[in-house]
Parts: structure tokens; sequence; C-alpha cells
């Protein structure tokens, strides 16, 4: 058997310095698309966030809170009223407070920070250092602070990541940072404290009326049994809590509500859109590139061309040709791109705490639009060949 010369390959590798440029032109389209891609994924996944948290079987909002940053909270003796169900084994609160809540740091201006409440009973929030440092909580005017939230906030952090002793208010009272937790920010949220309960009161006395801890944010709720409940059992748990005082409260898994707080930021805010579009313009700038690069390659090698086509051989070959140049010319540009993207994605969320995530399907999301980008690029590069009569090729 013959071996076939791999000419779309020699096509590309003949001239370093042209696969050089190539494939950082092609790099870079598939950077600014993993950029786009990673904030949008950001805007969808820092909502959330709170709630990967909860380690419940149901939870329950205000059916006035329709995404979790809104301040709308149901009260509290509908929990209580929750524990009289069969199949509810417990309940437990989370307060969370925005709109009152202004930290400052001593020379510094005061900003807005989220405030949420731990639980009384461990095991219901999983957030990374919680449980280890709730002890440390326990003293009146003492709090947790988020390692990620903003350097706008100016806390001060010692070698281990700890904060430092510091002069800091929150709600114009003192209080003292005492530990860190792990949770990050979102785009509603630049930080974030963690306190006891009863902090609520003494910093938030007008929240709720005058009744700080008779209001909830979210209410975490545990079914009976030591298996997981059915999707049946669930739905039909989460209709009976929710006839206890219709028009209140909705109940719901915790996954149902990253659902619905998804497609809010999704469908319901321009953010999303934004970035929808900054990726389309990615796509464009990188059919652009692609297309210089292979009409370039083609128009030096149209004579070969022309004799080939003269000799006989079909249009096919010539777009099978250009179509593995094209593969090749996406793959070349796409595993630089990807180095590049782990670096700036670990430098945005150091910096901003917004969680960057790229999984494997993030990354072949971004692959396929590359390779679309450079077959696209490629077609439209080959219409001359194709058109053109052998003769007027030489």
């Amino acid at each position: 058997m013959i071996r076939r010369t791999p000419l779309a390959w020699k096509n590309l590798v003949h001239a370093p310095r042209r696969l050089l440029l190539a494939t950082a032109g092609v790099g870079f389209a598939a950077v600014l698309m993993f950029t786009q891609n990673g904030f949008k994924n950001a805007l969808l996944d820092s909502p959330i966030a709170i709630i990967k948290k909860l380690d419940c079987d149901l939870v329950a909002v205000s059916t006035a809170r329709y995404m979790l940053s809104v301040d709308q909270r149901f009260p509290r003796n509908l929990l209580r009223r929750a524990l009289a169900d069969p199949a509810v084994d417990a309940v437990e609160p989370v307060l969370i407070e925005r709109l009152l809540a202004q930290v400052r740091v001593a020379g510094h201006p005061a900003r807005a920070i989220r405030v949420i409440s731990v639980p009384n009973s461990p095991g219901w929030l999983d957030i990374d250092n919680l449980e280890k440092s709730r002890a440390k909580i326990q003293p009146a005017g003492t709090a947790l602070v988020d390692r990620q939230s903003r350097v706008e906030y100016q806390f001060e952090w010692d070698a281990n990541g700890q904060p430092k002793k510091q002069v800091v208010e929150l709600a114009k009272k003192r209080i003292r940072l005492v530990g860190t937790i792990q949770l990050g920010t979102d785009f509603a949220n630049e930080g974030t404290l963690m306190v006891r309960e009863q902090a609520f009161a003494d910093y938030f006395p007008i929240r709720g009326s005058g009744k700080p801890l008779e209001v909830v944010d979210v209410g975490m709720i545990r079914l009976k049994g030591d298996e997981a409940p059915s999707p049946e059992k669930l739905a039909a748990v989460a209709n009976r809590l929710e006839a206890l005082a219709e028009g209140q409260w909705v109940v719901m898994t915790p996954k149902q509500l990253e659902t619905r707080e998804t497609e809010f930021w999704k469908s319901q805010t321009p953010v999303g859109k934004i970035f929808s579009i900054g990726t389309l313009m990615g796509f464009i700038v990188g059919v652009i590139i692609c297309y210089q690069i292979l009409y370039t390659s083609l128009q030096d090698a149209m004579p070969e061309f022309a004799t080939l086509k003269a000799m006989g051989y079909p249009n096919r070959f010539f777009v099978g040709l250009v179509t593995q140049q094209s593969v090749l010319l996406s793959l070349f540009g796409f595993i630089p791109a990807l180095i590049v993207t782990f670096g700036l994605y670990w430098s945005v969320e150091w910096f901003s705490g917004l969680p960057m995530r790229l999984n494997v399907m993030r990354a072949g999301m971004v692959l396929l639009l590359t390779t679309a980008m450079c077959l696209t690029s490629g077609m439209l590069a080959l219409r001359k060949l194709l058109r053109a009569d052998p003769a007027s090729l030489f």
C-alpha cells in the first residue's frame, strides 16, 4: 500500500513562522470566548454557591423572593408548624441581611456586606472552615469573615490567612473578626460575614419590624429516614407544607431552587445576554482572523491546486483538504488558549472572588466553537478554488 501524503499537515507546518502567527490568532479568539463564557458561568454559578452549601432535603423561601438576593422573608412560625408534619424530622432557619449590613474598617469608608447566620445545630451548612470555627463566635460581638471578600473592604490578614486584630464596625457597632470561611462573592455580594443567630438581634434590631429573629430568609427542612427520600415523597411533603400558609412561602428541593435562581439570572437580567454577545463577537473575530490565515495559505498554493484540479481531482478532495487543515489549526490554537485560560481564571478568581470554573463540558464547548470558527473560515476561503477553471489559476 502506498502511504498518502498528509497534505493538510504539510501545508500548515512547512512555514513555522506563519504557523506560529496562525496559532496565536486562533488562540486569541479562543481565549476571548473562554473569557466571555467564564464570566457568564460565574454569573450563573456564584448566586447558587450558598444553595449548594445547604445540607437538607427541602428548602423554603418567601413567595415574593424571586431571587436569593432580594430581602423578602417569611414568618419563622411556619418552620415551627412544619415540625408537626409526620415526615419532617428537623428544621433550621438561615437569616441573611444585606440592606442594613454596612461594615467599616477603621480609616476606610463603610461598604455593604452580606451577613449570614450560623445555624444553632452543626452540620446544616457545608461551608469550608465553618464547623471548626463555630466555637470562636460563641462570644458576643464576634464574626467569621469570608477570605474571598473583595479587597475594597480593606480587611487585614496575617501570614496564615487569618484576620488580624483590627477595628471593625458592623451597622455602626464594634465587631471582632475571629476566623475565616470560604464562600466566595457574586454579582450582588462582594463579601460575607457569618455570625451567631442572636447577633442579628444585636446588630439589626429593626429587622422584621422589630422582631429580627422572627423572620427567615431560607428555611432548611430535613425529612425522617436514613435513606434519601424519593422525588414523589419530596413533592408530597412540599405540597403539604405549602398548604400550611398558601401564598406566604414556597417549598422545594435545593436543586429546584438552584434551577430557579439560575434561570432568573439567565433570562431575566441583561448581564447573561451581554456575555453571550461577547462570545459571539469573539467567534466573529476568530472567523476573520482564520479567514485571512487560510486564504493566504490557499492563495500561495494555488498553482499546485490548479495542477491537481487539472489532473481530475474533484472538488470534494479540496473540501476535505481544507476541512482537515481547519481542524488542525483549531487544535493548534485551542491547546495554548486552554493553558492561558487556566492562569487567567485563577487570577480573576483570586482578585474578585468570583467562581471561575472550567470543566470538561465547558472546555469542550469552546473547542467546538473554535473548530466551527476555523471550518467557517476555511469554507469561505475555498470558494475561489471551487469556482475557478484550472487554467485561470496558474
